[in-house]
Order: structure tokens, then C-alpha cells, then sequence
């Protein structure tokens, strides 16, 4: 049987998930649309989003700690004793996909992300937040959904199998490591909904409120 009907129950359900999303998804147009009548359920969002991505937050972090440590381990083990463990250094591999992965959206709804422009800096602030929502209608909603979609058989198909490190002495979750893929896709909608549902509410001219508007507190 192939991978692809392997794994069509999970993609089923992520079918299912975004049906149950795409209420939200469409909550930042609503605001824009309809203003204060719409403000109050983004506001809802907004925190809802907020709590969550901060939680996801101290993980990265714990996720960044457990990769330095484990990198200096590793050139300790492979410079100093002449060692080298796989179970080691793919503990390191997943704490780094895991970190940045998890880390994602509160860097996006703090506005914590790198941006690579010529033209956003240079607008009105009513602009750049036209510019936000834009961006999640037009680039981050729909690859998201997108990547929820097609990982499905693929996270499906690992779980079914039990996947794990191809190494003999690697670690036995690579089927976990490739879940964290659906979730990412799921978080960032989330972020992506608080994120563009700010812009909504600054173009227009709402007062934001709630801890969506500024940067939380992530550490421990």
C-alpha cells in the first residue's frame, strides 16, 4: 500500500481541524470589515493566542538550552575524548527543529521576527498594519494551511510505522519529530490570527488591548 493511502486518515482529520479553524481564520478580515463588533472576539483571540504561543515559548527555550549544552558535549566528547554518540547528536538535531519550530509564533505576534525589506519601515503606521494583514490573507494563511494538509499522510505514515532514526543506535522518535510539523502549521495560524487581528484593529484605529498588543514575558 502506498504512503499516500497510508496516510489519508490524517489527512482527513487535518481537513477536519480546519474546518474548526477557519471561523478564526477569517476573524481579522471581520474586525477590519466590521470594526468594534468584530474587535471583541479578536481581542478574545488575541489573548487566547497570546498565552499559548508564550507557553510554546518557554519550551523553545528549554529546547535552546538543552542544544547548547548538548553541541558542547558533542565537541568535547568528539575533540577532547575522541567519542561520538548518535543518540547524542540527534538529541541536538531535534532540540534545534523543536526550538525553532515552538519558538515561531510568539516571535511573530511580538513582531519579534526578522523582517527583509525596503518598503515597511518606510510607511505610515496605518499602512504597515494594511501591509500585517495583507501578508497573513495572502502568504502566511494559506502555506500554512497548505503544510497542515500535505503532512498529514506524511506524519501518518510514521506513526503507522513507528518511525526512527535510521542509525541502528539512533533515537526511536521520528515520528514525533515529524508531528511537531502539523503542529507548527496549527500554532502559526493561531499566531497568524493575533498577529493580522492587531494590524485589523490599528488600521482601524481600535484601542488594542490584552497582552497580544506587546511583548510577553517568556522566560521561566
Amino acid at each position: 500500500m502506498s504512503p499516500q493511502v497510508l496516510g489519508e486518515p490524517l489527512g482527513a482529520i487535518a481537513i477536519v481541524i480546519l474546518g474548526g479553524l477557519s471561523p478564526f481564520l477569517f476573524m481579522p478580515l471581520a474586525t477590519a470589515i466590521w470594526g468594534e463588533p468584530a474587535a471583541k472576539v479578536q481581542r478574545v483571540l488575541n489573548d487566547i493566542a497570546t498565552d499559548i504561543a508564550a507557553l510554546l515559548g518557554r519550551f523553545a527555550q528549554g529546547c535552546l538550552l538543552v542544544l547548547a549544552f548538548g553541541m558542547l558535549t558533542t565537541v568535547l566528547l568528539r575533540y577532547v575524548f575522541g567519542e561520538s554518540f548518535t543518540r547524542l547528536n540527534e538529541t541536538v538535531m531535534y532540540a534545534h527543529a523543536l526550538g525553532f519550530l515552538m519558538a515561531a509564533p510568539i516571535a511573530l505576534i511580538t513582531n519579534a521576527h526578522v523582517r527583509v525589506d525596503i518598503v515597511y519601515e518606510q510607511v505610515s503606521e496605518r499602512t504597515k498594519a494594511l501591509l500585517d494583514l495583507i501578508g497573513f490573507c495572502t502568504l502566511l494563511a494559506p502555506v500554512m494551511v497548505l503544510l497542515l494538509i500535505y503532512s498529514g499522510p506524511v506524519v501518518e505514515l510514521a506513526w503507522r510505522i513507528g518511525e526512527k532514526s535510521p542509525e541502528t543506535d539512533g533515537l526511536p522518535f521520528v515520528f514525533l519529530l515529524k508531528t511537531a510539523m502539523p503542529l507548527f502549521a496549527v500554532t502559526m495560524l493561531m499566531a497568524g490570527v493575533a498577529h493580522a487581528g492587531q494590524a485589523a484593529l490599528r488600521w482601524r484605529g481600535l484601542e488594542v488591548s490584552g497582552p497580544a498588543t506587546s511583548a510577553p514575558h517568556v522566560g521561566a
